[in-house]
């Protein structure tokens, strides 16, 4: 199995190109399986297969993106030093209380 890095340069084309800064969609067979990946522009991600799908070959071939293989060593010094990404719990909102004072109605007699 061959890892490989594919990333979306649809963010350099001109601005006036019809595919500029467009999502790109790469489909692969998994275990028997379609499965579908959408790259924003100027995102990269790691796929590991066999040999490239036909989808990333046309894209490939259509100048829309960048397809570099990784070794195993590399990519596991990548996955090792990437920083974790930080989980942010949030916090409900602070409850305000409104001191609401009641008029009371005096009858005068």
């Amino acid at each position: 199995m061959n890892i490989y890095k594919i990333t979306n340069i649809t963010n350099l084309s001109a601005k006036r190109d019809f595919k500029h800064n467009s999502p790109l969609e790469i489909s692969y067979v998994d275990n028997l399986t379609l499965k579908k990946i959408t790259i924003k522009a100027g995102k990269s991600i790691y796929l590991t297969v066999k040999s490239l799908p036909m989808s990333v070959r046309k894209l490939r071939v259509e100048n829309l993106i960048t397809v570099v293989e990784v070794s195993d060593a590399e990519f596991a010094n990548l996955m090792n030093n990437e920083p974790k990404s930080k989980v942010r719990k949030k916090t409900p909102p602070k409850v305000t209380t409104k001191s609401t004072k009641i008029k009371k109605k005096i009858d005068k007699e």
